[in-house]
């Protein structure tokens, strides 16, 4: 197969990208892996640690649904991003609080 100079030079761009993308993401890694050693049996979570773990938290308007009052609330971690939570286990755990509260 024959590649046309645009190709190469196109091909050479997306690759590149891709290297680029690669190194980010291991450099964030490591500077991630280097906090969690740092803290490794903490007792008590302070505002330093968290803000050395937290890049921002966003506080979504809050939104009513079968009479209930819900609050998306996003936590974007330093190195990493966002994670995504599913709700279902904070659901469950409210659940089984209630019926230790009841019982």
């Amino acid at each position: 197969m024959k590649w046309s100079k645009k190709e190469l030079t196109e091909f050479v761009k997306v690759e590149q990208a891709a290297v680029d993308t690669y190194e980010q993401d291991r450099t964030d890694f490591d500077s991630f892996a280097a906090v969690i050693r740092k803290y490794v049996g903490i007792r008590e979570l302070t505002p330093a640690i968290v803000n050395e773990f937290v890049k921002k938290i966003v506080v979504h308007a809050p939104k009513k649904i079968d009479g209930k009052r819900f609050q998306k609330v996003d936590i974007v971690f330093n190195f990493v991003g966002k994670i995504h939570l599913s709700a279902e286990p904070q659901t469950e755990q409210k659940e089984v609080n209630k019926q230790e509260k009841t019982a």
